[in-house]
């Protein structure tokens, strides 16, 4: 290959080399020489076809029209295959139906938001009316969902609201968003290992081998708003099970359709065991009131206030269902099956999460729901269901890893997407020798997400995951106004109804269900995103610039 040179504007330039002894071939060996060293070829290899398509969201990053891919000469044999044209310019089969979409909604979207949560947010805020807040934030998501589902068909690309973002808005905002949802990931996956934990216990109590509370409480909890020290040490099978997993994600072990798909049917039937069973034992007494007044009349403690900050800290319980919209691309139809299936898939949920809490919030008065596994209380209050509390127990330690599994392998591929941007250091998109995963991404992920886990209770974790969920969702709905005037002239197989009026409303209901929660939780999180900032400061705003960025890591 040429030598190259970096000639004074930086640009690498080819270094002449003199002419050939007459009588010598160019590039033959001298007789009995050894052979040259393998060099690293300093050319960038012949760019594919999908590496084409997404250089092209450069230019449309910066608040541009898409620019023309001109392949080079040689690179002709790359262009898309015979009838991609047909399938929407992104080269998948279309195989998926609008049940497959359903289902996969399902599965994703149902977590640790039914079973632990649920309970909290009666205890807390709304009393039963927390069916209401449900309900609430079941319809501010199929707003979010369009929006989803436009990006996706357009932009068929890894990351999720942090590539939809840069596409529109640039490197800095892109950066922020992400910054966003690794709080979304990094304290979901907290919450849902708290309150795992709450189950495990239940579970370990009936076997006989009861767990101190010591080593399995958090050890701070708030008397208002100033921490105190609960008396505990750490939540000891919370961080656990978070670096189990993140053991598991750093080796690259992957769980089979399999089990997946068994881990979701467990989840949904102990959910249809749950409200079938506890039907028979509700009190319509600890319905009344069914929206119980402020004893003080703080704003969002209980009332109508408290019913609407409810449906925003119970938000994050309906993360997944961008899942739906990530399969646009391989859709049949999917002008009409994305609609139906994002419909669908939150509409069973939303009657799911309905009719447990208000079969919850029957057996057990809201009062007494301030635990980490509220679904195991409601049923050892009462004598006749208490055989359930095991079983219930134990289905629900079988499920919910699966949340926390997907939770650590996403944020860890988020910090490895930001490298990749140069947002991140470089080591951050390294991959470990053997196993060819992004093991220091990860392997941060889990340590600070057993920390947050191990020592916070689950209501102030939860607020924290909601606040940033309501950020990137909000900014993806504004995302797809502007890149209507950006992009008028990309290929939408799907498209938002009413554009711009319903991404417009979506803007809105993320501001104003984040204007809801708790203002010390807009303080924390804004603690977070100053962090973020000076982060990007430190190391983003250098992305361009390599050498400096690799010197602080090298």
């Amino acid at each position: 290959g040429r030598e190259l040179t970096k000639s004074h504007s930086g640009r690498s330039q080819p270094r002449s080399r003199p002419p050939p002894a007459p009588g010598r071939v160019q590039g033959a060996l001298e007789p009995g020489a050894a052979l040259p060293r393998e060099r690293h070829n300093p050319l960038p290899p012949p760019p594919t076809y999908f590496h084409l398509k997404t250089t092209t969201l450069a230019g449309r990053a910066m608040g541009g029209s898409p620019a023309p891919v001109d392949v080079p000469p040689g690179y002709e044999g790359l262009a898309p295959p015979p009838g991609d044209e047909e399938e929407g310019g992104q080269g998948f089969k279309k195989v998926l139906t609008a049940m497959d979409l359903t289902m996969i909604g399902v599965g994703s979207i149902i977590g640790s938001g039914i079973f632990v949560m649920s309970g909290q947010a009666a205890a807390l805020y709304a009393g039963p009316a927390v069916v209401l807040s449900f309900a609430i934030s079941g319809m501010a998501c199929v707003v979010y969902a369009m929006s989803f589902a436009e990006l996706a068909a357009a932009y068929p690309t890894a990351g999720s609201a942090y590539s939809y973002t840069k596409v529109a808005f640039g490197r800095f905002a892109s950066w922020m968003v992400g910054w966003a949802l690794v709080s979304e990931y990094m304290f979901g996956i907290s919450v849902v290992t708290v309150g795992w934990s709450g189950y495990f216990c239940t579970l370990m109590r009936h076997i006989g081998w009861a767990i101190p509370a010591s080593i399995s409480t958090p050890p701070v909890r708030f008397s208002g708003h100033l921490p105190e020290w609960s008396g505990s040490y750490i939540n000891l099978p919370a961080v656990l099970l978070i670096l189990a997993v993140t053991s598991v994600v750093v080796i690259g072990t992957r769980e089979s359709a399999s089990s997946v798909t068994a881990m979701v049917l467990i989840k949904v039937v102990v959910i249809l065991v749950f409200i079938v069973f506890g039907i028979g034992e509700i009190d319509t007494a600890n319905w009344d009131p069914f929206v119980p007044e402020p004893a003080d009349g703080t704003f969002g403690e209980f009332g109508w206030s408290g019913v609407l900050r409810a449906s925003s800290v119970i938000f994050f319980a309906y993360v997944g269902f961008d899942a739906v919209t990530t399969g646009a691309g391989e859709c049949i139809h999917p002008q009409r099956d994305l609609p139906i299936a994002i419909f669908s898939s939150l509409g069973i949920v939303t009657v799911l999460y309905c009719a447990t809490s208000l079969v919850l919030t029957g057996m057990l008065h809201y009062s007494k729901l301030m635990v980490p596994d509220p679904l195991s209380a409601a049923v050892d209050a009462h004598e006749s269901l208490r055989w359930l509390s095991p079983v219930l127990a134990c289905a629900v330690v079988v499920g919910l890893p699966s949340g926390v599994l997907c939770g650590v392998y996403s944020m860890s591929r988020i910090f490895y997407i930001m490298a990749e941007d140069k947002l991140l250091p470089s080591p951050f998109r390294d991959l470990h020798p053997t196993f060819r995963t992004p093991y220091l991404g990860t392997i941060i992920c889990g340590v600070c997400a057993a920390l947050l886990a191990g020592t916070l209770p689950v209501n102030v974790i939860g607020e924290l995951c909601s606040m940033g969920t309501l950020l990137a969702f909000g900014t993806v709905s504004y995302a797809v106004i502007r890149l209507r005037e950006t992009d008028p002239d990309v290929p939408r197989p799907f498209q938002v109804p009413f554009c711009p009026y319903l991404p417009a409303a979506g803007v809105l209901l993320a501001l104003s269900q984040a204007l809801f929660l708790p203002l010390v939780t807009w303080v924390r999180m804004g603690v977070w995103m100053l962090a973020g900032l000076g982060i990007f400061l430190a190391y983003g705003s250098q992305g361009e610039k390599w050498p400096v960025y690799d010197r602080i890591w090298k």
